[in-house]
């Protein structure tokens, strides 16, 4: 059975999913983009397989996109910050994208109990790298010590309230 057939159909997917499905305007546009209704996806395997494949791609681009736009602001300097905010801006976009879909569809990812926050850890020192970078291109290029502080401090900010969300989470999740 194909995906539009078992949507069209209901099998598998509540009222309120099924109407949030036809009506969401991202789901659609969502479903064009990624061209959702193609018959590849009428085979499982297939499906399953490209399920993987997007996920390690989503991945791969969000540590090589960062790794990249940190390079950028070490090499290039001041020069290669606007070049390194647009990646960085990019990456997080599609990342955002993403999470915002799998959430419109009532998928909410940091629910899962599997997650190993350990394996954060090197993505976090690529970003604080990412941040040091772009706090060294800012003081040598001259556009001051305040700018480089506001980058300093709204990375501290956003880096807490990630800590935040990630414990926040975990309670409600062993709470239930």
């Amino acid at each position: 059975m194909t995906r539009d057939v078992a949507h069209e159909s209901g099998q598998g997917l509540s009222e309120d999913a099924e109407r949030i499905h036809r009506d969401d305007w991202l789901v659609v546009a969502a479903a064009k983009i990624g061209d959702l209704t193609s018959p590849f996806y009428e085979e499982e395997r297939h499906r399953d397989v490209w399920n993987e494949a997007s996920a390690v791609g989503l991945q791969l681009t969000l540590w090589l996109g960062t790794a990249l736009a940190a390079a950028m602001l070490w090499i290039g300097g001041a020069a290669a910050l606007p070049y390194g905010l647009a990646l960085v801006v990019l990456v997080n976009l599609v990342a955002g994208f993403t999470l915002l879909y799998a959430s419109r569809l009532g998928v909410q990812v940091d629910e899962t109990t599997s997650f190993s926050s350990r394996r954060m850890i090197p993505y976090y020192g690529l970003l604080l790298l990412l941040v040091a970078g772009a706090i060294r291109a800012l003081v040598l290029g001259g556009a001051g010590a305040s700018m480089a502080y506001g980058v300093g401090v709204g990375a501290s900010v956003g880096f807490a309230a990630a800590v935040w969300g990630a414990v926040r989470s975990r309670r409600q999740h062993a709470a239930v």
